[in-house]
């Protein structure tokens, strides 16, 4: 792994102090030689990480105003650096109800597109699901394997809008599954509700499929809250001890 520059570092720095609150929105932010004085910085390098900030949608310069923070909806939520800020500043109950919801309005109503798609492709479902099936005994990528049968849902659908969504989607995906499959056993614990799914798309079933895709989803919500008891107490962040794959 390459070393972090001063950039990125200071980048990360600031975005921290934002998603952990120590600015709340629309709080103006300290000048650039009080930022550069805290972190040991030139002014250059913390403009140019106002910059970066800017770009994804957490910072506005305003002038005669200085920088000021924008509200958390205006960020760039889908960019893996913003995700990986939030989730080190702390998971809250309601990242994880949104995260879901979105899921939850998405892939259960491609699911059921899918299943009536007389042209779906059933071979690249089936392979995905033998690919997480072997990953449980570990024999390969157990994610990746997940990715490709939810990702093939969705383009299955055969709806152009809802293909557009995959990029997105696909790195909302990446986030659930790294807070839901933390060892092999929930890995093992998901399979009959994929192959439960699958067999509705195949059957075209489509209430099946949407039906079955929903209790899929909601029981990735059940393992992340199972996982962090914080969430439902409202204290610190904390994992249980577990198992990471």
């Amino acid at each position: 792994m390459l070393p972090r520059t001063r950039h990125q570092e200071t980048v990360d720095r600031i975005a921290e102090w934002i998603v952990g609150g120590r600015f709340s929105a629309e709080a103006a932010l300290p000048t650039e030689d009080e930022i550069g004085g805290e972190l040991g910085v030139s002014r250059t390098v913390v403009r140019e990480a106002m910059r970066t900030l800017v770009a994804k949608g957490m910072v506005e310069v305003r002038r005669r105003h200085g920088t000021r923070v924008r509200p958390v909806d205006s960020w760039s939520l889908f960019d893996p650096q913003v995700v990986a800020w939030r989730l080190t500043g702390g998971l809250t109950r309601e990242f994880v109800d949104d995260l879901i919801g979105f899921r939850l309005g998405i892939e259960p109503h491609a699911a059921g597109m899918a299943a009536n798609n007389p042209a779906f492709p059933i071979a690249a479902l089936e392979d995905a699901y033998r690919r997480m099936a072997a990953a449980v005994d570990g024999k390969g990528d157990y994610h990746a394997a997940d990715l490709d049968f939810h990702e093939t849902i969705v383009a299955g659908s055969n709806n152009q809008f809802l293909r557009q969504l995959i990029p997105l989607l696909s790195n909302t995906l990446r986030i659930s599954f790294s807070l839901s499959v933390i060892s092999m056993e929930t890995a093992r614990a998901a399979l009959p509700m994929h192959r439960a799914v699958a067999d509705a798309i195949i059957g075209r079933d489509a209430r099946g499929a949407r039906d079955g895709l929903a209790t899929l989803i909601e029981s990735a919500r059940q393992d992340i809250l199972g996982l962090r008891t914080d969430i439902l107490q409202g204290g610190e962040t904390e994992w249980k001890e577990v198992s990471h794959i």
